[in-house]
């Protein structure tokens, strides 16, 4: 039998064979919202994410300097702090390398970035390459041959995965691996495949700093001849990392793969506020992929929204682990196998959610298409306008100016009248990739190609949208 693993190769026959499908940055089901409720859910603020960040970093001193004092008294007691330093360094910056990637939890994008970039250290994870990782992960979520991110492929090496999960084993020395290829211009297949060319640079610059920094904590550890100083850098990814997978395991593994509902293949669990506060309610992982604008501060609430048409919720991580163990196991027999969701009857969609879908009409006026009455697109709002197969977005600034562009996001195909607007800036709601709609230049990544714009007009109370006629056949 042929290796089920090469089934996951971003450059294998699978890959093509899911694109065949229509699985590649498909679309996939999301659960009715209100606009007005989604609007005040994707609304950020910084003060949460800057009190739970200077909180983790208040932890992470405290602990490290606590572990210091009692190393240098000579006593077996910093294994305490330092156990407890390693977890706060290596496993709860990955929620923070999450959040910030995403660029929802804070309002600031400075901040967003800096947290970014000092987690993605923090947790092994080179920036650039895993920026465009994630991304992809969220466009094709265990979609096989897409998803660079299945951490539980089937059949599952439960001895690699145990030595791997809990110490390093394989992660850390490909991670070295790829820094000094990096560090030298060079990027693995899987990795041109998600990583545009655009962003190339940005991983060859970053690699070599990365290594100049863990080279200068060798050297002052052989200088002082103690392994102090990497017990606060480097070892960390060894000895702190136990407790990620315990709640990384509960996202997606054993669930199906190659669907397009995001409640068959995401798990929410409940969590004490404790793991709430280390995961940054990364719990609540079916509404995060289904809506990942909206911030980890707010994701409570969704849940509550949305919880009329989601499956049953795992009341506990020990519940959770109770299905995820024997489907692993029983995967080792039956790769095929996967847990089974169950799933509420359809939910009614909301009408008035449907009725800010406008399409074309009648004959226009000298190109212009009559799209809806002005009261319908408030401020810092957008609506959808459909000709035909052609999709547009109008928007409206703070000030009442009107704007029109394509419609769909040029990265992943999303329709941005699901987005939020921001100023003069239009966020796509499956990326977080952004537009600014005055001329339509890509803003933040993963966007990087511009849309087009229209001219949009008001007059007597109702938005004409200027169409150009379509190009005459060959």
């Amino acid at each position: 039998m042929a290796n089920r693993y090469d089934d996951y190769s971003l450059v294998g026959k699978q890959a093509a064979r899911a694109i065949e499908n229509g699985l590649a940055e498909a679309a996939w089901y999301t659960s009715p919202v209100r606009k007005e409720r989604m609007s005040e859910l994707l609304r950020r603020r910084d003060w949460p994410a800057v009190r739970d960040t200077l909180i983790w970093f208040a932890l992470i001193i405290g602990s490290g300097w606590i572990g210091y004092e009692f190393w240098q008294a000579g006593s077996w007691w910093a294994v305490v702090p330092f156990a407890v330093y390693g977890v706060l360094y290596s496993t709860t910056s990955d929620s923070r390398w999450h959040e910030s990637g995403h660029g929802t939890a804070f309002k600031t994008d400075w901040l967003n970035n800096a947290l970014y970039e000092i987690a993605s250290f923090m947790t092994m994870r080179e920036a650039t390459v895993w920026r465009w990782s994630h991304t992809r992960h969220h466009s094709d979520t265990l979609i096989v041959g897409r998803d660079p991110e299945v951490e539980v492929k089937t059949p599952p090496r439960i001895v690699r995965l145990i030595l791997d999960e809990l110490f390093k084993m394989e992660v850390i020395p490909r991670y070295f691996w790829h820094l000094l290829l990096h560090s030298v211009g060079r990027l693995t297949p899987e990795e041109k495949v998600f990583i545009p060319q655009s962003e190339h640079a940005s991983v060859f610059i970053r690699a070599p700093i990365y290594l100049a920094i863990y080279a200068g904590v060798i050297g002052l550890a052989a200088y002082q001849r103690s392994i102090l100083p990497l017990l606060y850098i480097g070892l960390p990814g060894i000895y702190g990392s136990w407790l990620l997978p315990m709640y990384a395991w509960t996202q997606h593994a054993g669930m199906a793969e190659n669907v397009l509902d995001h409640r068959l293949n995401c798990r929410t669990v409940h969590m004490n506020l404790i793991n709430r506060y280390f995961y940054w309610n990364m719990n609540y992982h079916v509404e995060h992929h289904m809506f990942p604008l909206v911030p980890y501060y707010h994701l409570p609430k969704l849940h509550e929204l949305v919880k009329p048409d989601m499956p049953v919720p795992y009341s506990s991580v020990w519940n959770a682990w109770r299905e995820i163990v024997p489907t692993v196991l029983r995967q080792l027999a039956d790769p095929s196998y996967c847990v089974k969701r169950v799933v509420p009857t359809l939910v009614a969609r909301d009408a008035s959610q449907q009725s800010r879908i406008f399409t074309a009409k009648g004959q226009p006026q000298d190109g212009w298409f009559e799209v809806c009455p002005s009261d319908v697109l408030g401020q810092e709002d957008v609506i959808r306008f459909d000709r035909g197969r052609e999709t547009y977005a109008i928007y409206r600034t703070a000030e009442g100016i009107l704007y029109a562009t394509d419609g769909r996001c040029t990265h992943g195909g999303t329709h941005l009248a699901q987005g939020l607007v921001k100023g003069k800036l239009i966020e796509c709601p499956k990326h977080n990739g952004r537009f600014d709609f005055t001329d339509g230049s890509a803003q933040r990544m993963p966007a990087c190609k511009a849309l087009n714009t229209h001219k949009v007009r008001e007059i007597d109370g109702k938005i004409f949208l200027l169409v150009a006629p379509r190009a005459a056949s060959p």
